[in-house]
């Protein structure tokens, strides 16, 4: 009974254990399904959260595709023009007054006799009554002058003027076309960096061609047919053909008169072109008078002997400046001037160059009077010579 009575006990403890066990274990499924419950009711919450940060986002990218489709809309006819868009407008403005010029020069081939050579550049209308500003030395020597239209109309082009100093010459065509001038602009409101563009018949083929670049400088000393002028430099790439043509500002207004670019294995991008502000003034006085009015001369040619053995060579007896040559009927010949007369003194100063006899007279007037001490031989004598004016 002993034994049976204490299996009993162990049986009830053993009972007493499995309820207890159990009543914790259904509570804590209780609180962990309570847990779970309440995660994924937070989880849910978030969803809503991010779904509703989501749609509010691409709301707010609609509208402001929207506001800039507008945007656009009102400046452009389409997103392609907006992308398109640079200088093509101001090139429009200006491409009829752009014009191809063939010339025709005569030389001589010794016992082959003499022989014809086409040339080609450029040119730009200036008068809608048919005035073309070009360079000197597109129609330096010209036999036969032709004048291509940007709508391929040929023209026989009288020349009416040039200029060697500017390198500049103006022709005429007598057109039916209505003719389209370029319009100037001031080349003395241009800065270092402002866009240009140049429009002219690159490589006497390629008729309209268009290059970009900006102002490089300003005030650029260059040396064309044996004349030292300033300038504008710029980096716009210019062809064999440009020459004559126009170099134009973003806007499509003249700034210059293309008229060299330096060359080379080693030269990239250095073009130069006669200032609007310059070449407006020679135009005007060729147009009006057929040359540059006030530029002072001597009336004579010199050329400097600087050695003993030239001197001996050219019959003369001192080193130093020698007339040349003397125009019929200029100044110097009515002072009394000839040929090889050794040029000592100007004004009482010793003069040894040609150059700076030229800075003498470039630095006086027409109608100023010059005192030259002068050696004929043996003798001295005083002259008394009134600059004049070079009329070409």
């Amino acid at each position: 009974m002993k034994f049976c009575s204490g299996r009993k006990n162990i049986f009830i403890l053993t009972l007493s254990v499995a309820l207890i066990l159990s009543a914790c274990s259904w509570d804590s499924l209780s609180a962990i399904e309570s847990e779970a419950s309440e995660v994924q009711s937070l989880a849910e919450k978030e969803d809503d959260v991010s779904e509703s940060a989501s749609s509010e986002s691409e709301e707010t990218e609609e509208v402001t595709s929207t506001e800039v489709s507008e945007e656009v809309s009102q400046l452009f006819q389409s997103p392609e023009e907006y992308i398109r868009y640079g200088i093509a407008d101001a090139v429009e403005k200006v491409e009829s007054s752009i014009v191809s010029i063939v010339v025709s020069s005569k030389y001589s081939g010794g016992f082959l006799g003499d022989y014809m050579v086409e040339e080609k550049g450029s040119g730009v209308i200036i008068s809608s009554s048919g005035y073309i500003a070009t360079n000197f030395h597109v129609i330096e020597g010209a036999e036969n002058v032709k004048v291509y239209l940007s709508n391929s109309e040929e023209y026989e082009a009288t020349v009416i003027g040039k200029d060697a100093k500017t390198d500049l010459a103006v022709l005429k065509i007598e057109s039916e076309s209505e003719l389209v001038p370029a319009i100037f602009s001031k080349s003395s409101t241009l800065r270092v960096g402002d866009f240009v563009f140049s429009v002219g018949n690159a490589l006497g083929k390629y008729s309209g061609s268009v290059t970009m670049g900006i102002i490089s400088s300003l005030s650029r000393d260059v040396s064309v047919n044996d004349e030292t002028m300033k300038m504008l430099q710029t980096d716009a790439p210019l062809n064999s053909g440009n020459s004559g043509g126009g170099l134009f500002d973003s806007h499509g207004y003249l700034v210059g008169i293309v008229s060299a670019k330096d060359s080379g294995d080693d030269v990239e991008g250095i073009g130069f072109a006669v200032p609007i502000d310059v070449a407006k003034a020679v135009f005007d006085d060729i147009i009006n008078y057929g040359y540059v009015t006030g530029r002072p001369t001597l009336g004579f040619t010199t050329v400097d002997i600087t050695s003993m053995r030239e001197a001996s060579y050219y019959g003369v007896d001192w080193i130093g400046v020698y007339i040349s040559s003397i125009a019929s009927g200029s100044n110097g010949e009515n002072a009394g001037l000839r040929s090889r007369d050794y040029i000592y003194s100007v004004n009482e100063e010793v003069i040894t160059t040609s150059e700076r006899l030229k800075e003498i007279v470039e630095g006086s007037k027409v109608g100023d009077v010059l005192l030259l001490e002068v050696w004929r031989g043996n003798d001295s004598i005083d002259v008394v010579l009134v600059i004049g004016e070079d009329v070409g």
